[in-house]
């Protein structure tokens, strides 16, 4: 397989997680779990004492759970499935919502429309998370199909009150930004409360606030994509940021031989074919990290290459399909931490930017 843009080698990295020149207090770890939106939401709170470490542990979970409530699209009442059923109308709805799904459509824009929440129909139509999923026949596909458009998607404001539309016969679904928004949502709560050292997974989503209990940065694990957990292939440290890994040994299942996963092309109806194996993407943004994992699937690995060679801005780990190279974007080079030494690695390689000549006056 040709890789472009990589600079591919065999040799270890051993990357050298430094300590900050100034540390931040050190202090008790206590942890925390519960369930919600669809998986285990944990938190590591670093507290003085355990009364403040389970006031901030409430404030996690108050936000998700307020959250899902409003975002998820298997409650009926919830925003986005009343926008399902409005047949092209426009509703109210809430700052939150109006807020994800701006939010997602920037990131529809700026990844072409790899990413389009707008496949909800044919999400359940596939069900590939529940027990129910089916390979739905071409037939029913192209019957759904016309009506994935993301730019269809509307928000008005008028005074306080807030109204979405989408278009008729469409329904939304958030699962590729829902848990990044959420996340993003419980650090600003978070930091408005007082807990400014924490690390809280919901899922595949993480988000670090302010230091570990020895005072440097949290030590961020990429799991190895085979779904073992506590198995990582190498570690980031992360400071009040989010780390994002989707993968498609997360969600599917197989039918006469094939594996079909949850994540689905917007322009074909149908699971991306398999070139990439898993995603991680570094972000201060949460709910942009969530999306750009979904978008670069679909992309597939040269894809996805090409684009985080076109945004140097961007941290990325992909790790290809066949489980045996595992490239990432060059600003990660002082930061990357190899685990495990099965893999080839390298690094991604920023695209020159082309000198745009200027007229000069006479």
């Amino acid at each position: 397989m040709k890789y472009p843009n990589i600079k591919l080698t065999a040799l270890m990295l051993a990357a050298v997680l430094t300590a900050p020149v100034c540390t931040a207090a050190t202090g008790d770890i206590y942890n925390y779990e519960f369930t919600a939106l669809g998986t285990t939401i944990s938190s590591q709170i670093k507290a003085d004492n355990k009364e403040k470490a389970q006031f901030c542990a409430n404030v996690v979970k108050k936000e998700v759970l307020r959250l899902e409530d409003l975002l998820s699209a298997y409650r009926e009442d919830s925003d986005i499935s009343r926008l399902g059923k409005s047949n092209g109308k426009w509703i109210k709805v809430s700052a939150d919502t109006a807020e994800i799904l701006e939010k997602t459509k920037q990131i529809c824009a700026m990844t072409h429309g790899a990413l389009d929440p707008t496949v909800g129909t044919l999400v359940k139509m596939w069900s590939v998370d529940h027990s129910n999923h089916r390979v739905p026949t071409q037939e029913e596909i192209a019957k759904v199909l016309p009506k994935v458009d993301w730019k269809k998607i509307e928000i008005k404001r008028e005074g306080n009150v807030i109204w979405a539309r989408i278009g008729e016969g469409q329904e939304i679904t958030l699962g590729a930004t829902g848990k990044g928004f959420i996340a993003d949502k419980v650090a600003q709560r978070l930091r408005e409360n007082g807990c400014n050292d924490a690390l809280i997974s919901l899922g595949g989503n993480i988000i670090t606030l302010g230091t570990s209990d020895i005072g440097y940065p949290w030590e961020i694990g990429i799991q190895e994509p085979d779904n073992r957990i506590n198995s990582y292939f190498a570690a980031v440290p992360s400071r009040d940021e989010s780390v994002v890994t989707s993968g498609d040994y997360e969600k599917f299942f197989i039918k006469d031989g094939k594996k079909y996963h949850h994540i689905l092309n917007p322009r074909t109806g149908s699971p991306v074919p398999a070139t990439l194996h898993s995603v991680t993407i570094i972000n201060k943004e949460s709910a942009l990290a969530d999306g750009l994992c979904t978008a670069l699937f679909v992309f597939g690995f040269n894809g996805a290459v090409n684009y985080l060679a076109e945004h140097p801005e961007l941290k990325a780990v992909l790790v290809d399909e066949d489980n045996k190279n595992v490239v990432y974007t060059k600003n990660l080079e002082n930061d990357f931490q190899v685990v495990r030494h099965t893999y080839r690695y390298g690094v991604i390689e920023p695209k020159k930017e082309v000198e745009v000549g200027v007229k000069k006056n006479d």
